[in-house]
């Protein structure tokens, strides 16, 4: 299985500037360029897809079970 390190960077000239040195990485790597369209999102709806994912958070992930303890449940058994 490949493992993946993500970095965020900037483009000007025809050179990659990454934001940080990515750690455990060979030289030499390969690697994958994905470029980030942020022009094609307004404000407004970056910020409200930005709100509902952290909605989304709150809820939690329903994973048919029963109710599971809340992160405060857990810190507490374990006090």
């Amino acid at each position: 299985m490949a493992h993946l390190t993500t970095i965020s960077g900037t483009y000007r000239d025809g050179v990659i500037e990454l934001s940080e040195r990515p750690a455990g990485v060979s030289a030499g790597a390969r690697v994958l360029v994905t470029f980030l369209d942020e022009a094609s999102i307004a404000p407004e709806e970056r910020e409200a897809l930005r709100q509902e994912a952290f909605a989304d958070m709150r809820r939690g992930i329903d994973l048919g079970g029963a109710p599971y303890p809340t992160r405060e449940e857990l810190n507490e058994r374990n006090r």
